[in-house]
């Protein structure tokens, strides 16, 4: 987020989540969950893509 230039209130404006929720899921106090995941992630301009290659014997 230092990079981006954004704060937590940026994070928080921008996916609909209170600030203390943001707060509380950088600070480790809240739970992440797929949909806060997609949201901040969204507001970070990022993607998180899960490739799954199997298991070999």
């Amino acid at each position: 987020m230092k990079e981006m230039d954004l704060r937590t209130s940026d994070i928080a404006r921008t996916t609909g989540y209170s600030y203390q929720h943001i707060y509380d899921l950088l600070s480790g106090e809240r739970r992440w969950n797929e949909d806060s995941i997609n949201k901040v992630c969204a507001a970070l301009g990022i993607k998180i893509e899960i490739k799954y290659g199997g298991c070999r014997k």
